[in-house]
């Protein structure tokens, strides 16, 4: 169960990047290549998208702390 934990942890904190690479205005293709065009969206509406992705990684985070704490 560590290992699970440890990918969980270090997958959250790259959903979290992904997030901060977003709410900072960059319009990557990429990481939006879903729903509405990124070359259309307002600096507003790439900041709301970037805060839902990091809340969003608070809970493989959280998990991978968990499962890290109560390894025995």
């Amino acid at each position: 169960m560590s290992g699970f934990s440890i990918l969980m942890f270090i997958f959250g904190i790259c959903i979290f990047l992904a997030g901060l690479y977003i709410y900072t205005g960059h319009r990557s293709e990429l990481l939006l290549w879903k729903g509405p065009n990124p070359k259309n969206m307002s600096l507003k509406e790439l900041k709301k998208v970037g805060k839902a992705t990091m809340i969003s990684s608070l809970l493989p985070i959280v998990l991978g702390i968990i499962g890290l704490f109560f390894e025995f």
